[in-house]
């Protein structure tokens, strides 16, 4: 498929999958702060205004091992003191969707679409032999930031590694969604383009003011 395999050794690249990493999940509106042997429920915003935060504190958070992918570049990956890793979820939930397509033509559909029109996810298909058994997407905006030194002593879950083409699309799809910015595709059009526009859009749009009479 588009996955090749990794030797243990070999460096981490950008495009190298891993299974059981850790994601740590954080409320700032509810911590719990360990206190020598005592333990106490607060916030963030408590902790930043008697000091604490600044100093630092020992906290108890939730922990969840989770499948994740390298989107640090080579160059960093090699000896950055921290690399990024984006998590993998299964693909139908990511997308919204809850019955999975009838047949390959419907598959097909819905991949093109998502991939044309939901910048912040990329598609990945299961590979049971490399541990990937359910159809896959990553989302660029959930991102995970481990150690180098860490990661590298949990190279035996490196499951794979992306091949040569699907590297080279997710790096352009992962450059697309952070170099991209807001704005509205209507913004050129003269008032009578605006309203034959406006005619087509299910919900109703504001004009600028060069597009109104």
């Amino acid at each position: 498929m588009i996955y090749e395999s990794v030797q243990i050794d070999d460096p981490i690249r950008q495009g190298d999958i891993f299974s059981n990493v850790p994601r740590v999940d954080l409320s700032l509106a509810d911590i719990v702060v360990v206190d020598d042997d005592d333990s106490r429920q607060t916030t963030w915003r408590d902790l930043v205004l008697e000091g604490s935060a600044t100093q630092g504190v020992a906290a108890v958070l939730p922990v969840k091992a989770v499948t994740a992918i390298v989107i640090t570049q080579d160059c960093d990956a090699v000896r950055g003191k921290y690399l990024s890793l984006c998590q993998m979820d299964e693909y139908l939930p990511s997308v919204g969707q809850k019955d999975p397509p009838r047949n390959p033509k419907k598959w097909q559909s819905l991949i093109v679409e998502q991939a044309r029109t939901n910048p912040r996810l990329i598609y990945f298909p299961a590979a049971p032999e490399r541990g990937i058994n359910e159809r896959m997407a990553v989302d660029f905006r959930v991102i995970l930031r481990l150690p180098r030194t860490d990661l590298e002593a949990l190279r035996e879950n490196r499951i794979g590694r992306l091949n040569p083409t699907a590297t080279e699309h997710f790096r352009e799809t992962l450059a697309h969604f952070f170099r991209r910015y807001a704005f509205n595709e209507w913004y050129p059009l003269t008032q009578e383009e605006f309203e034959e526009y406006a005619k087509e859009r299910r919900e109703p749009i504001e004009p600028y003011p060069w597009q109104k009479a």
